[in-house]
Parts: structure tokens; sequence; C-alpha cells
């Protein structure tokens, strides 16, 4: 857990939570100087996301510093809380909770800003609530509300976890002895069921269009090809199934065996330093889906604690100690990955510190190769990396990088090229963001990029640049 726990505080300071959709995200809470616009049926999570920084906003905080602090907070949050819940609950069964953790959450965490991340965890507080407290509590019967108002607007996983929720709270009303119990049981399973056609509404209403396709997308990425997390979990999962025997469980705990398990996690956990070429956050974006598929899973596994508490319990120390290593190998892998992405930023700002007006990265290594010597660079997001060259740029703003704009056609290489000119930059003057140094650059006139004439399809390099880009 203390590994977990620095995994994701590593993330905070490193600013992880700009990655992908969060530098987006970010500027907005910044230009609105509040709570900004999302998705209806994933409202709830958004507010969970936005609400340290929008908190110190209100205070008066004007730092940039300061503020992704705040926001990085408010995005790795989720699991802490509901893990805290959950050991609070029932502190005998945190072994489920972590196995979730390990198996879904950090094969799915890389990208900050996932609403699907705070519906696997809050899913966790209500399932042991409902199974493992008994007779309701006061602390339960809040958790047990608050986390039902929470997964009411999460994501739209939620057409399946909420019908399952909604049963074992209508189960447990029936069971509970006491009305106030009762009543505490129903209004959250009426709260859960009404979850259902606010994912459907989700669903047929995406925020964008490419949100219809992405889900199923990622799936298929992920069978075809798993990224080197998720075949690791996957091989841990089939060795803690077969040490459920004794007889494979003393080869395993064997002084050759714990050798090579610790080997194994160590191998594991520090892949994205030992082979930089080969860590591809976008792989973790495609495994999203297993934050829909372990709950699904493991509820199962929690009411066979129930039913069988027996043989659960003569096998508790075991599935609780590997349910521990599966976490400890995936903070690690989180640790060294996080560890690229702030050797990577720190490229992007000297960059934009040795530099003036528009830098294009693919006319830099970074920007040509998945790696340059033991530095990691695939973590270019090219629609918004615009906004995150603003937001960890050096102060005053000299220079911006730009991404490759050999993407999906002529008018999306305009659309992205606009927001570099003067006159697409983000107003944070507020924040102590000036550009007069880039614009005085860019007015030269020898800085502008203009879109490609050849077709898009003609470029050479378009298959290389979309493979590594998750284009």
């Amino acid at each position: 857990m203390w590994f977990f726990l620095l995994s994701l505080a590593y993330a905070v300071v490193t600013a992880r939570s700009l990655y992908d959709d969060g530098s987006y995200y970010f500027l907005r809470v910044l230009q609105a100087n509040g709570f900004t616009e999302m998705l209806f049926s994933r409202g709830h999570a958004g507010y969970l996301y936005q609400l340290p920084v929008v908190l110190a906003l209100k205070l008066g905080v004007t730092n940039l510093e300061v503020l992704k602090l705040a926001f990085g907070v408010g995005c790795f949050c989720a699991w802490p809380v509901a893990m805290w819940a959950c050991y609070r609950l029932a502190p005998e069964h945190f072994w489920l909770v972590v196995l979730a953790a390990g198996m879904a959450y950090l094969n799915a965490a890389f990208v900050a800003v996932g609403e699907h991340v705070v519906a696997h965890a809050f899913f966790w507080p209500v399932v042991f609530v409902l199974l493992f407290v008994r007779p309701l509590t006061g602390f339960a019967a809040v958790v047990l509300l608050a986390s039902s108002v929470i997964l009411l607007r999460s994501y739209e996983s939620m057409l399946f976890l909420g019908p399952v929720l909604a049963w074992l709270a209508f189960r447990r009303a029936r069971t509970e002895p006491r009305s106030v119990g009762r009543l505490v049981c129903l209004l959250s399973a009426i709260i859960l069921l009404l979850a259902v056609p606010v994912a459907v509404d989700g669903v047929l209403h995406p925020c964008t269009s490419s949100n219809a396709h992405s889900f199923e997308a990622g799936m298929l990425g992920l069978l075809a090809a798993p990224g080197w997390t998720v075949l690791w979990t996957a091989f841990w999962l089939l060795l803690m199934a077969g040490g459920l025997w004794p007889r494979v469980r003393r080869g395993m705990l064997s002084h050759a065996g714990i050798l090579l398990l610790a080997a194994m996690v160590l191998l594991w956990g520090a892949w994205p330093l030992l082979a930089p070429a080969q860590l591809d956050p976008y792989k973790q974006h495609e495994a999203r889906i297993l934050n829909l598929l372990a709950p699904l899973a493991l509820v199962v596994v929690a009411e066979s604690v129930v039913r069988f508490p027996g043989w659960f319990l003569t096998r508790k120390n075991y599935l609780a100690n590997m349910s521990a290593v599966l976490l400890l190998a995936q903070s690690l892998w989180q640790l060294a990955a996080t560890e690229q992405w702030r050797g990577f930023t720190g490229v992007l700002r000297n960059l934009m510190q040795t530099q003036k007006g528009i830098v294009r990265l693919m006319d830099t290594p970074y920007g040509r190769q998945p790696a340059v010597g033991w530095q990691a660079t695939r973590f270019i997001w090219v629609m918004d990396f615009r906004n995150l060259c603003v937001e960890i740029s050096p102060r005053p703003v000299q220079a911006l990088v730009l991404g490759d704009p050999l993407i999906d056609g002529e008018v999306v290489n305009r659309q992205m090229l606009q927001q570099y000119e003067p006159d697409g930059l983000p107003d944070l003057g507020r924040y102590g963001v000036d550009y007069n140094g880039y614009v005085k650059a860019f007015k030269t006139g020898d800085l502008i990029i203009s879109p490609p004439s050849t077709p898009v399809h003609d470029a050479p390099d378009l298959l290389e640049i979309g493979a590594w880009t998750g284009i």
C-alpha cells in the first residue's frame, strides 16, 4: 500500500494529471475559474476531479504550480478514498479491493482523467457495505449513500454495474433488521437503478463521435495486442489460481520459488526504465474495459466469500499476499512509467526554454523515435498537446512545441495549427502566463507552419507516426 500511495503521490507532483484529456480539463477549469462543462452521464466523476482545484481557485490561489498539484490530487484521489472506506468497513476482506486495484485500475490508470476509474473505485464501498457490514452502522450508511450518489453519474459502465449493485441493495433491505437500515438500502438501490438510464443517455449521446467507438476499439486492441502490464497481470492471476492447490503453493513458497517471483516482480515493474522504446501509455487507455470486467468478476468472488467463509478463511493469508504483490508490481510499473513522463516533460520544457516561437517536435529525435537513449517519447496526445505545453512552459512563454500535424486530413491540421496562433492562445494572464516573447517570435513569419498540400495518405511516414501516437 505504501508503494501504491507513493506511485500516486509521484504522479501528482510530476503533473501526470495533464496527460491526455487532463490538460484540456485543467485549462477549462482555469478559464472558467470554477467547474467547467462535462458530459451529464459522467458529471459527478467530473466534479470529483475538479473539486480540489476549484476550491483552491475560490480561495484565491493563482500560482499555476499549486493549482496543478490540486488538480492532480483530484484526479488521483478516488481509489485511495474508496480503499480507505473499504478498510474501515471490513479490513479482513481488504484483499479484494487490493486485487481489484492491481488487476484493473493500475492497468488503465496512466490516463488520469478517466471516469471509468471513479465508477470502479466507488463500486467497492457499496459492495463492502452490502455484503460485509452487518448490522448497518452509521458510517456504513453514509458511505453507501455517498458512493451511490457518485455512481449515479460516473460512467457508462453503470449500465452493467448499476443493476448488480441495485440487486444487492434490494436483497440487503429485505434482511436488514432495523427500519432505518432498510430505508438506507432501499434509497441506495433506487439511486443505483437510476444510474442505468443515465448511462444509457451517455451511450446514446457521447461527447464526441469518436467516443461511440473508442471503448469497443479499446477492447479489440486489448485482445489483439495487450500491453505489458495486462500480460503480466493475466499470468499472475493464473499463478494465483494455481497456488490454491497446496502442492503448487509449496513450490511457490520455496526459497527458489520466492527468488523467482521476486525477479519477476522487479522485471515487471522496472520495464519502462529497462525498455523505454516499448513504453506505450495508450495501451493503458485501451485497457479501460477492465474497470468494467474486473468488478463484475470479483463481485462473484465477494459473494462466495460470504457464502463459503470457511474455505476462504484457510486461504486468506495466501490470497492477501498474492493480491499485495500484484499491487506492488503494478505500482512499481506506474512509478517507472511516471518517471519517464517526468523526463519527457523535462525535454519539452528544455525545448521551450532554449527555442523561440513554434518548435516542431517532428524535427527532433523525440518526435521521430519511440525512445531517445533511455527516454521514452510516446506521450503525445496530439489534439491537446498545445494545452500541455502552455501549462508546463517556463515563464514567460517564448516557445510552444507542435506535435505532428499529419492527422485526419487538412481541416484538422488547420484547426490544430490555429491553436498556436496568437489569437488562439488561452488567456491565462491572471495565473502569470505571458505570451509576449512567443507572439513576437511568431509574427516574424518564418515560424508559421502551413498545412501540408500533399494528401495525408501520401505522407510516407504517416503509418509509423500513427502507430506510436495512438491516432
